[in-house]
């Protein structure tokens, strides 16, 4: 299959841009008052500071079940030497 010149390049990103105008519903503007503006702000703050408070959940739970699942590895390892060792 040939490469695409740059003159169809042009055209398939001109092609992409009219479906995608196409597919977009135009929305009436509705203008909003300051009070609902600071309102979303001070919700959004809110949000991103109690994100930030909260410990992640698995990730202790998961670093514990990894590290025996590492000792134990590390134990069958060692145990297998000692055990060519005797053989």
């Amino acid at each position: 299959m040939p490469k695409k010149t740059k003159k169809e390049k042009i055209i398939a990103a001109y092609r992409k841009k009219l479906r995608l105008l196409e597919r977009a519903e135009v929305k009436p503007v509705v203008l909003e008052t300051r009070a609902e503006e600071k309102k979303q702000v001070k919700q959004t703050v809110q949000v991103k500071q109690s994100e930030k408070t909260t410990p992640p959940k698995y990730f202790f739970s998961d670093l514990g079940k990894s590290l025996i699942l590492i000792f134990l590895v590390i134990a069958l390892e060692i145990g297998l030497y000692f055990a060519k060792l005797i053989k």
